[in-house]
Formats: C-alpha cells, sequence, structure tokens
C-alpha cells in the first residue's frame, strides 16, 4: 500500500511523466512514483490527489504488477479531474493505493472470458485485458465487447488493436456522426445476442448504470447462472478503505473495501439496477 508514515489517509507523491489525450473529455496519465514502487492486481483502483482541489478514485489501467508506473484514464466531470486535465507533465499528485480487491483471478483461471465494457467501463478491465494478454495460458478463449457513443468516443485504441492479437474483439457505436466507421452500428449490448460464445462463460460487465443493467438483465435471460456473471461497480468513495460508509450496499459489503468486483450471486439485484 502506498500510504505515508502507515497513515492510510495521507498519500505517497507520483509525477506525471506522460499524458495521451483519448478523446474530447479523456486524458490518460502515466504517473511515475516517487521513490516507491506498487503492487496491484487487476480490477484494483487508486485514489488520486490534486492538491488544492481534493481526492478521486480512478482505475488503474495498467498492466498488473510490481512497478513504480500506472497509468489512469480521467474524463473531466467533477473538480478533482477538471483539475487533473489542467495538468502538465512534471506535475505531481498524491497516490493512495492500491485499493479493493480487484478480479478473483483464481475463478476466472481455466474458463472462457466474455468482457462487456462501455464507454470509459473499459478502463476498469483494462489491467484484467492486460493480465491475460501477457498470461493467455491461465484462460480459455476471451471476448471483449466494447462500445462507445460515436468512433471518436472510443479510447484505448491503441491498446484495443494489440487485443485484438490474442482476443476475441467486438467494437460498437451507438452512432456514427457521419463518421468514418465499418463497424457495428448500435449497442454494445447487442453482441449477447449476435456473438456465440461458449456456454459456460464467464461474464464480466462494466460500464454506465442503463448498460449494466440491460446486459446483466439479457444474461438472466439466457439463462446464465448468476455465479458466471462478475460486475464492476462505482459508487462515491471518500476514504477507499470501508471508514466512511459512503459506499457501503445494501448487503453490508463496501465498493471499496470488497469490491468493486462483485459476483451476482453474492449482489443484491437492485444493486446492478
Amino acid at each position: 500500500m502506498l500510504y505515508s508514515n502507515d497513515n492510510p489517509f495521507i498519500p505517497k507523491l507520483g509525477r506525471i511523466i506522460n499524458i495521451v489525450n483519448e478523446t474530447r473529455d479523456i486524458k490518460t496519465f502515466t504517473i511515475e512514483l516517487i521513490n516507491q514502487e506498487m503492487e496491484f492486481y487487476p480490477g484494483q483502483f487508486v485514489m488520486i490527489t490534486v492538491f488544492g482541489y481534493g481526492e478521486a478514485p480512478f482505475a488503474i489501467a495498467s498492466k498488473p504488477g510490481k512497478t513504480r508506473i500506472i497509468e489512469i484514464s480521467v474524463r473531466s466531470v467533477g473538480d478533482v479531474s477538471n483539475a487533473l486535465h489542467k495538468l502538465g507533465i512534471g506535475s505531481v499528485v498524491g497516490v493512495r493505493g492500491p485499493l479493493g480487491r480487484g478480479f478473483p483471478l483464481n475463478e476466472l483461471e481455466d474458463r472462457d472470458i466474455v468482457v462487456i465494457a462501455g464507454g470509459t467501463g473499459l478502463l476498469g478491465v483494462s489491467s484484467l485485458l492486460w493480465y491475460a494478454y501477457f498470461n493467455k495460458d491461465m484462460f480459455n478463449n476471451i471476448y471483449l465487447f466494447y462500445g462507445a457513443r460515436t468512433p471518436r468516443d472510443i479510447i484505448k485504441k491503441n491498446d484495443i488493436n494489440e487485443w485484438r492479437k490474442k482476443f476475441h474483439v467486438y467494437l460498437s457505436v451507438d452512432r456514427t456522426d457521419g463518421l468514418p466507421w465499418d463497424g457495428y452500428v448500435g449497442f454494445v449490448t447487442d453482441f449477447i445476442d449476435l456473438v456465440e460464445v461458449p456456454r459456460e462463460s464467464l461474464y464480466i460487465i462494466c460500464g454506465p448504470p442503463m448498460m449494466m443493467k440491460v446486459a446483466y438483465k439479457k444474461l438472466v435471460n439466457k439463462g446464465v447462472d448468476l455465479a458466471h456473471i462478475y460486475v464492476s461497480l462505482e459508487r462515491h468513495m471518500k476514504c477507499g478503505i470501508g471508514k466512511c460508509g459512503r459506499c457501503l450496499l445494501s448487503n453490508g459489503l463496501y465498493v471499496c473495501k470488497d469490491g468493486p468486483i462483485f459476483r451476482c450471486d453474492i449482489l443484491p439485484e437492485r444493486e446492478i439496477e
């Protein structure tokens, strides 16, 4: 854990060493930890502090393992994310984490995996996809269904092109807005009906609430066992370690401490809806 003086509320420092403009309102920041390493697992997240503005949670979107360098992608939607977007290379931020339990890799090994991601939901599963990419012998088939609003809203294009080398990748856009596009036009959840996958596949859903609800309902209606469906939840967080209670679920679990990845047989359906 990256805590200062063993205090879980005081972050360590990291320096921004690269910035990529993914879309009109999303940037990817590469952060190098200062005199510190981090070991994280797929699906974990960090709390990033922009000094003078506050702190917010972001999924780690880079290859998991022990490292000094992590990547986060940030949509400009609030005070902290807007402040992050104004920072440049060389700026220093605070880093707390890794936080959360991430994906249960022991349950995913030797299985067929279907990842359904919408919009920035791709960021919540990127570290898992990189883990599977570099450890492909640990899994069977990997399917990625990813959808964005328009072609210009697709993120992580270079990563997607790399994943195509080992995974079955299906892309969709809700609409083209007159932009060049030779892929599927429609909702990403349509792939649940359009693409044939192995019967006992495990499904991972990450994206906007409505997209997750539709995907979940479609899978349940197809007869998929709830124990074969995983969701990545987002809730308002403050502490990130299960103390403030802001992300408490109706079953007594915390998104920050017990998640953000949950198997649906232990998750009340209303938490998905």
